[in-house]
């Protein structure tokens, strides 16, 4: 049997990144690494144990300039027949979404995120993230013609490491710390909307007992400072449901963070 690879060296996938200050060895390193990684996960993800069909990328050229990068990946008369614009097509639109999906663009991720995924797509945007004015761009050529450009600067990101450190910090607060769609009505309010300071409410469903509410970001607060106005009454006589987690002290319950607030199943706790 024969060991020689064989590349598809029509379809090339090109990182660019424009970089205003030196990048870190290191950083450029693990960047490269962790897109590997991630296009070897997008292939096993979209195909079987029994498809042949390399899922490692190839350093072609490493260009003078910018840096700039050519990868090209192995070739595989089966790879038509999965992706009909060939693998980089397809991976480098997985990319784009990826990245519009820690931007806030779109609800879902194009593929299910493990902890140690985000990390890598941290890993992936770090040589731009720190360098202001800088910009990353991968383009997919077929035949020299670009069949796929995405650019991304380093506001973009910087904004999605941010969302990223907030993802894994959700996923490494113990899930029992987290209730779900439980309602949740005042014991005690200050009436200020600029204080979370006195607010204390009551979730039967985990504790009796009053305990102070924060809430994850102000928008959230402001929307339940003014629900609805067919409901009547004040928001302080209402009760919403709303996703918390409960934040302990020596094991007790006191505090809850409001996490999400669902306004249309607010109600009126005294009407039957």
């Amino acid at each position: 049997m024969s060991n020689i690879i064989e590349i598809d060296f029509s379809k090339k996938l090109e990182i660019k990144i424009d970089n205003k200050l030196p990048v870190g060895l290191e950083d450029l390193s693990l960047s490269l690494l962790s897109f590997n990684k991630q296009f070897h996960k997008f292939v096993e993800s979209e195909t079987d144990e029994l498809t042949d069909v390399g899922s490692e990328l190839l350093i072609k050229e490493v260009r003078k300039g910018s840096i700039v990068v050519e990868l090209v990946s192995q070739a595989a008369p089966i790879v038509p027949l999965i992706w009909s614009g060939g693998s980089l097509y397809e991976w480098a639109n997985v990319v784009q979404s990826t990245c519009n999906w820690l931007l806030g663009k779109s609800d879902r991720p194009p593929k299910d995120m493990a902890k140690q995924d985000l990390q890598e797509w941290n890993k992936i945007v770090e040589p731009i993230a720190k360098d202001n004015g800088s910009q990353m761009n991968i383009n997919v050529s077929d035949g020299g013609k670009v069949v796929n450009q995405f650019i991304l600067n380093s506001n973009e990101a910087a904004a999605i490491q941010n969302r990223i450190g907030r993802l894994i910090e959700d996923i490494d607060i113990p899930q029992e710390n987290k209730h779900l769609k439980k309602v949740m009505y005042w014991y005690q309010t200050k009436f200020d909307p600029n204080s979370d300071t006195g607010n204390k409410a009551i979730i039967d469903d985990i504790s009796k007992t009053a305990l102070k509410v924060i809430f994850e970001n102000n928008a959230l607060k402001e929307a339940m400072l003014h629900p609805d106005p067919s409901l009547v009454k004040p928001w302080q006589e209402l009760a919403f449901v709303v996703d918390v987690e409960v934040q302990t002290v020596r094991g007790k319950p006191k505090m809850y963070n409001v996490l999400n607030y669902y306004p249309e199943y607010t109600f009126d706790p005294d009407e039957d």
